[in-house]
């Protein structure tokens, strides 16, 4: 099996570092405190997830329970996410009682062609019962003798949803729950951070924070080299370094590259087999490019290749960083900022 994961979680030995950040998050939930997790995109908030519910998995006074919710249009959505992750727990005790406690919504139950797993779909008998639906899962949580963990990926997707008012009611349901705890997970930054600290926001301060940055170069590298020899590949720690840099350390970028370069079959990584993986992403990825640059307003696709001449820019607005690249004024360029921040 090719060592560098890129999809679904597989096992420690797989997961790299992560150890303050894991034992952080399983202090807080296993001590009743829930936790706000929140990166950038493609850092690896998922895996970390997935390796914090493995360490807890054979603890019995515990039922894990993850969903994504990216994909949701509204609250009905959202509890249907709900109801087929709380399907999809493996143990019979639990599965059995779900499975009863279900039956009161009459579910359409249905097989993941893909998965196999079995998923729900909950249709509201009328318009508006989505957070009613919920209010039951959550008493039925609430009232099970084991401590319930919840997992919502993509949490800022609520604030999406149409139904107005519905985080308020979220978090009014949420505070008075003792056998739940969350873990709340978001990759849009700017949302996320205005959810749990904007004092008029229902999440302000209902959680502590915890936000997932690179993983270090160093321990990355030790990890991708110590991968690549237990697997009988070769690769120096300064081809090692020169992927990370171009990868930017970002964990799926990094996790893509490596796991090309592995299955190559070469059993000694050269830097000209790096640079025909390189190419072979950039030549993939061409065709996303020329979408971008069709589907964006002029002047914020001359920021984005300004911002990608320089590579790292620290202000955006600075005098230089304007007339180098002739962007125009920085009322402007503030303004296309605020705007792909959002994208």
């Amino acid at each position: 099996m090719n060592p560098f994961v890129i999809s679904a979680y597989k096992a420690p030995e797989f997961f790299c570092d992560r150890e303050k950040e894991t034992r952080a998050i399983i202090n807080s939930v296993t001590n009743g405190v829930n936790i706000v997790l929140y990166s950038l995109r493609r850092i690896g908030k998922t895996g970390l997830i997935k390796h914090v519910f493995h360490a807890l998995a054979d603890r019995a006074e515990y039922e894990l329970i993850y969903i994504d919710i990216y994909r949701t249009k509204n609250v009905d959505d959202f509890v249907n996410e709900l109801a087929s992750a709380m399907l999809r727990i493996d143990r019979k005790v639990w599965y059995r009682r779900v499975l009863e406690f279900l039956k009161k919504f009459r579910p359409v139950l249905t097989i993941n062609p893909v998965t196999g797993q079995m998923e729900a779909e909950i249709r509201a008998v009328s318009e508006g019962q989505g957070p009613q639906n919920l209010d039951a899962i959550f008493q039925f949580m609430e009232q099970y003798p084991s401590k319930i963990i919840l997992a919502i990926d993509e949490f800022q997707q609520i604030t999406a949803y149409p139904e107005h008012g519905f985080e308020a009611f979220l978090r009014s349901k949420i505070q008075f729950l003792n056998n739940v705890n969350f873990i709340f997970s978001g990759s849009n930054r700017r949302i996320i951070s205005s959810m749990f600290q904007d004092y008029n926001r229902p999440f302000y301060q209902s959680g502590s924070t915890l936000y997932l940055d690179k993983i270090p170069e160093d321990a990355y590298a030790a990890f991708i080299q110590q991968l690549m020899e237990r697997t009988n590949r070769k690769i120096t720690e300064e081809l090692v370094v020169k992927g990370l840099q171009w990868t930017e350390s970002f964990t799926w970028f990094t996790q893509n590259y490596f796991n090309r370069l592995w299955g190559t079959g070469v059993k000694t990584i050269t830097g000209n087999l790096m640079k025909s993986i390189e190419q072979e992403v950039f030549a993939e990825k061409e065709r996303d490019f020329v979408e971008l640059r069709n589907i964006l307003p002029e002047n914020q696709m001359q920021l984005l290749t300004a911002i990608a001449k320089e590579n790292s820019v620290q202000k955006p607005t600075a005098k230089e960083f304007l007339s180098a690249f002739k962007l125009g004024p920085a009322s402007t360029v503030n303004a296309a900022l605020r705007v792909l921040e959002q994208k």
